[in-house]
């Protein structure tokens, strides 16, 4: 890499390993996007207009695309076979958290706060719910018994949070969740994870089974 970065993207297209951002406030913008080619090792240059240095999230769509959000939550999206980005003017339609962005068909989904899973097509940024994930909420928080070391060896009630920490699509086309669970016992981690299939309705409604 010719410059050192942070917050920085990347993505993998034919072959090629492509990273947008993350350069330091006082640097060249002509800087802001560099390929790597595995097979001659080496480190390219693509000349761009003037962006954001940082960018929050980014994503490999339908036609080698990427589309991606830089840190004033402004959508563009580049074609790297063509060497051109045009900035598509929105931004994101509601203030919060969301990470994990990964590709469903012509569908963006994501992961957000409360244990929810949430939707959008790549142009419009208006997020929307996933519906149908109800019983995994519900999953997500209350309480339980657990064995703990104690002398009578007796189960205990106890407050447990579980977090989705990850999200990520598979090749069948489906959302994977990975968590763990916060027990309160610094010996204890509970990891789980779920496969869901999502589903398009009238209306415009996500669901899933």
């Amino acid at each position: 890499m010719k410059m050192a970065r942070a917050s920085a993207s990347a993505s993998l297209i034919d072959g090629k390993i492509y990273v947008f951002g993350g350069c330091p406030e006082d640097a060249d913008s002509s800087n802001w996007a560099e390929v790597f080619d595995p097979v001659y090792q080496t480190w390219g240059i693509f000349n761009t207009p003037k962006m954001a240095h940082s960018i929050n999230q980014s994503v490999v769509i339908e036609e080698k695309k990427v589309y991606a959000v830089d840190e004033e939550d402004q959508s563009f999206s580049f074609l790297p076979s063509e060497g051109r980005i045009w900035k598509s003017g929105k931004k994101d339609s509601k203030v919060g958290s969301r990470h994990d962005w990964c590709v469903i068909g012509k569908l963006l989904y994501c992961r957000a706060t409360r244990g929810r899973i949430l939707w959008c097509q790549p142009d419009e940024l208006d997020w929307k719910e996933v519906k149908g994930l109800e019983q995994l909420q519900l999953y997500l928080s209350g309480t339980r018994y657990i064995f703990r070391r104690t002398s009578d060896k007796r189960p205990s009630k106890t407050n447990v949070k579980y977090d989705i920490r990850k999200i990520s699509s598979n090749s069948a086309g489906n959302i994977v969740i990975f968590g763990n669970a916060h027990i309160g016992d610094p010996e204890c981690v509970e990891l789980w994870s779920a496969e869901i299939s999502m589903e398009r309705r009238e209306g415009g409604k996500t669901n899933v089974s």
